[in-house]
């Protein structure tokens, strides 16, 4: 009787410890299988595609430039003597014809209400003298030309004349004015100084502005007069202003660039003599476009993919670029290497960054 019970606890015991191991060999199974469901989901590459298509590409050229205000003047005076009045500072607006500043003018008023009775003078000498000839000076028009000529000289009414004109000049030399509207600028001499060589200060108009910039002579070819340009500066570089060119000078330089100008309003914020940054846009038909993000530097070698709809993986191609812009390149296939791009073809633009030929890519699903 003790024997079969004990028979039969070893009987019950084996299943257990059979029941057991089946327990952990189906548990690292499933493991093993969740596994590799999870490195299957990690080797599979989320990417975002575009249908390759022919279109128009914004060619762009951008250049170095520096702004210069349509009007400008420098300005001096004539007359020597301390400042004695200032319109204002750098940057002071003043209209076309306004006082800017003052020297002091009282030794030019001296000499030119000398020079006036001077003039007095010499216009009664050349009456007394049209009378000694007989004719009347308040009938000058019947004076032969000859004799007029003598009485004048006679009377020094030419030479006064002459110094009344010099003392009016040197009186006005002491004022100086704005030939046009604009600002004050590069003004360095202050009140009561005396101005320093022979310039006093700057007219400038910055309402708008010439930029001058340098383009390749391979590059001639798509500028024309006309063409609408952009300008950014260096301050705000993602601020546009927009223009236009209005020259091109037609001769090359020793380093083979051609100078180009172009007209650009000023809205605020531009200033006389700023560096600047030229973009030149033009239109070319027919291009393959592609954002720059789909275009990968490989071995040296611009290469993008494309995305094989029948077996969901990634296809290296060799490609050429044959122009850029800001944000686009206009592509090619290289057939030097053998490489196909079509029309209707699915063009990875982003997740590509670690990809290699072949592999397994999903399209990123729209949001």
């Amino acid at each position: 009787m003790a024997t079969l019970f004990l028979r039969c606890c070893s009987v019950v015991l084996s299943g257990l410890l059979l029941s057991s191991c089946g327990g952990t060999r189906d548990g690292q199974e499933s493991g093993e299988i969740l596994a590799n469901k999870k490195a299957q989901v990690q080797n599979i590459n989320l990417v975002d595609t575009i249908t390759l298509r022919r279109g128009v590409f914004r060619s762009q050229l951008i250049s170095n430039g520096k702004l210069r205000a349509q009007q400008k003047s420098d300005l001096q005076f004539s007359a020597a003597g301390p400042v004695v009045w200032l319109a204002g500072g750098n940057g002071t607006e003043v209209s076309a014809g306004a006082v800017i500043a003052r020297v002091d003018e009282r030794e030019a008023k001296i000499r030119l209400e000398q020079a006036r009775q001077t003039m007095r003078k010499a216009d009664i000498d050349l009456q007394d003298a049209l009378l000694g000839f007989g004719y009347d000076a308040a009938d000058s028009a019947q004076v032969p030309s000859q004799t007029m000529q003598i009485a004048k000289l006679r009377s020094g009414y030419d030479e006064a004349k002459t110094g009344l004109e010099s003392a009016r000049l040197a009186a006005e030399n002491c004022v100086l004015t704005a030939p046009f509207g604009g600002r004050i600028a590069n003004l360095k001499t202050k009140l009561h100084e005396n101005p320093k060589g022979d310039f006093f200060c700057s007219v400038i108009n910055d309402r708008s502005f010439d930029v001058e910039f340098n383009v390749l002579e391979s590059e001639l070819a798509n500028m024309r007069v006309g063409q609408q340009v952009s300008v950014s500066t260096f301050v705000e570089p993602s601020k546009r202003y927009a223009g236009r060119i209005t020259s091109i000078n037609p001769t090359v330089d020793d380093q083979g660039q051609i100078m180009v100008t172009a007209y650009v309003p000023n809205p605020g914020g531009l200033i006389d003599g700023m560096n600047v940054k030229v973009y030149v846009e033009s239109r070319v038909e027919g291009q393959l476009v592609v954002p720059k993000s789909a275009v990968l530097v490989r071995d040296g070698h611009s290469v993008l993919f494309r995305y094989d709809s029948q077996t969901g993986k990634a296809m290296w191609t060799y490609v050429r670029i044959e122009m850029s812009n800001s944000d686009s390149h206009a592509v090619e296939a290289n057939k030097d290497r053998g490489a196909e791009l079509n029309v209707g073809d699915a063009v990875i633009v982003s997740g590509n960054l670690n990809l290699a030929d072949g592999s397994d890519v999903e399209i990123r699903p729209a949001e």
